[in-house]
């Protein structure tokens, strides 16, 4: 306050002062986080969103948190944190897919995702035409051709032939050592140009058999044998560690993304959809289309406020902040000039 104040003003301010926190820390803060929570309703029904706040401000805003703060070392050590504790929760034990997703709702999953044929052509197309998928196939069928010679059922019911064909083998690899992996890499190579050639084959047959149906029904005998399981069997295979790692990894793949124009683009993309939809609406009816009506906001405002309040009292703190909100008036010209008088 000025050095020179009205002769009221200490008194004033100390009564107003006093006021403020009685009311605020006894048994009338209830009423008045209902009247104001009244208030604010009766003002929401008057104000649009984009009378209050623009769709540039909400843009800036967005644009600063979601791609310019930098967070301080401490948030991957954080993020690990937090990934050890939820892996070692007890409650994974006594959990279970099933518990979480009912079987109404893994249908409607299931029949959604199937609706995307085309991307999932794409998907089979991808995997059937990769080098993969030919080393796999093609040593699939080098290993078949190999054992079928090796134990046909010719080799089996004449007796010597087995012995015969060991031989012979024996014998050709003692006259020609490199012949037999040469025919080995002849067999090999044919079978990879004949998986190659037969890819696209394959993609349609794929494809033509393994219909919506077919695969949701597979997805369902898939979900029936693992709904009951505990999740908590997941760590046999899933270490603690791989988990830290992939949050923290996560947590950098995340502030790569941040940085990228993509990113920002989806931002304002998404704020422009809530603006078209809310611009014109009142406050008050945001807030009813958000599930956030009277009853809810007094609940939230019980909940917090009183032990707020009451720690700061505790602390000496509240006093403090309600002198300092309302001293300046008290020590103002128009205080004294509201009293018909100047400060002496």
């Amino acid at each position: 306050m000025a050095e020179k104040t009205h002769p009221l003003a200490q008194t004033l301010l100390d009564a107003h002062v006093n006021y403020i926190v009685d009311e605020l820390s006894g048994s009338g803060l209830k009423a008045v986080i209902e009247e104001e929570v009244d208030a604010a309703l009766v003002v929401a029904g008057k104000l649009t969103l984009g009378a209050v706040v623009t769709r540039k401000q909400i843009k800036d805003t967005a644009a600063v948190f979601a791609s310019e703060v930098e967070f301080g070392p401490g948030l991957p050590e954080l993020v690990g944190d937090i990934a050890r504790a939820l892996y070692a929760h007890k409650v994974h034990d006594k959990t279970s897919p099933g518990d979480l997703l009912t079987d109404a709702h893994f249908d409607e999953f299931a029949t959604q995702i199937l609706e995307l044929e085309s991307l999932r052509e794409k998907i089979v197309r991808a995997v059937i035409t990769s080098p993969l998928y030919a080393d796999f196939a093609g040593d699939l069928l080098y290993s078949g051709i190999t054992g079928y010679l090796a134990q046909n059922t010719v080799t089996k019911n004449i007796p010597g032939a087995s012995s015969m064909l060991k031989l012979g083998r024996a014998a050709l690899s003692v006259a020609t050592p490199k012949l037999e992996s040469s025919i080995e890499d002849g067999l090999r190579k044919y079978i990879a140009k004949a998986v190659q050639a037969s890819t696209t084959r394959s993609a349609e047959f794929l494809l033509n058999h393994a219909d919506s149906e077919q695969l949701k029904s597979l997805a369902t005998d898939a979900w029936d044998k693992l709904k009951d399981e505990p999740i908590g069997v997941l760590r046999e295979d899933v270490p603690s560690r791989w988990v830290e790692e992939l949050f923290v990894t996560g947590f950098e793949a995340w502030r790569h993304l941040r940085q990228q124009d993509w990113y920002r683009v989806m931002i304002d993309a998404g704020i422009d959809g809530f603006f078209d939809k809310y611009e014109d609406a009142t406050l008050a009816a945001l807030l009813e289309d958000l599930g956030i009506d009277r009853a809810r906001m007094i609940d939230e405002a019980q909940r917090y406020a009183p032990h707020v309040i009451k720690v700061l009292k505790k602390k000496k703190l509240l006093e403090p902040i309600v002198r300092r909100r309302l001293g300046g008036f008290y020590a103002s010209p128009a205080f004294a000039a509201a009293i018909g008088g100047q400060p002496e």
